[in-house]
């Protein structure tokens, strides 16, 4: 099994004999969630098109109804037969673009895939997702979890190291950062960690006022891979 950055953001690649898996495809130079006057975020280039194997079943896991994670313009541009696995709130999203034949929730996928956090009104951005294939666990929490989740014991982790921080009232801190990325790698026992999600993007609108970021270089035992580089599990 191989695991694929995508992109300079959170977008992956989980490629093993069976199956083709994409995870959170955003491919464009720019997303908005919301309205431009809200949030916009740019970037200097776009990503693709990508040539994933014709002769493996290409899967869709979808972890957030926010449009880094949930692209519509991206999303589009898959076969409307793919099969697509998402969260709540995202499978909602996308069953109203009336687009996708094979839309599921993550519970129907073929390999065991479960939220292991509880979204709720304090609650909508800092979720971990469990992933079983080919006997590894991998646990892909893209803007970090809280320390109260109860999480499992991991092959690899996939999490963010920069801490992405807005008023309470625009979403408090998106990204928890570095300080719980090491206290996940420690709950989970994690073998192998990534980052995800420390892509540095222009961002306008309220968002791009008032958002403090500060990004980080990671530490030893963490993994910044680039687009394009891959890491083979065994």
């Amino acid at each position: 099994m191989t695991v694929t950055k995508l992109t300079d953001d959170s977008s992956w690649l989980i490629e093993t004999s069976e199956f083709c898996l994409v995870i959170d495809p955003w491919f464009t130079e720019k997303q908005v969630d919301f309205s431009p006057w809200f949030s916009l975020q740019s970037r200097k280039q776009s990503y693709g098109p990508f040539a994933f194997p014709k002769e493996k079943e290409l899967l869709l896991f979808i972890s957030h109804p926010f449009s880094d994670h949930c692209h519509k313009e991206t999303l589009l541009t898959f076969p409307k037969n793919t099969r697509i696995f998402a969260e709540r709130r995202a499978l909602k999203k996308i069953r109203a673009w009336q687009y996708f034949d094979r839309l599921a929730s993550l519970d129907q996928a073929p390999f065991p895939l479960e939220q292991r956090t509880q979204t709720s009104l304090f609650n909508q951005t800092h979720h971990a997702f469990s992933l079983h294939i080919e006997g590894k666990q991998i646990l892909y929490a893209p803007h970090g979890v809280k320390f109260n989740s109860k999480l499992p014991q991991v092959d690899l982790l996939i999490t963010t190291i920069t801490t992405y921080k807005l008023p309470l009232l625009l979403g408090g801190t998106v990204n928890l950062g570095l300080s719980v990325a090491e206290q996940i790698r420690k709950q989970t026992n994690a073998k192998t960690v990534l980052t995800t999600h420390d892509q540095q993007k222009d961002s306008h609108g309220l968002v791009g006022i008032f958002a403090k970021p500060s990004y980080e270089v990671p530490p030893k035992g963490f993994i910044q891979l680039s687009p394009g580089e891959f890491l083979t599990l065994t």
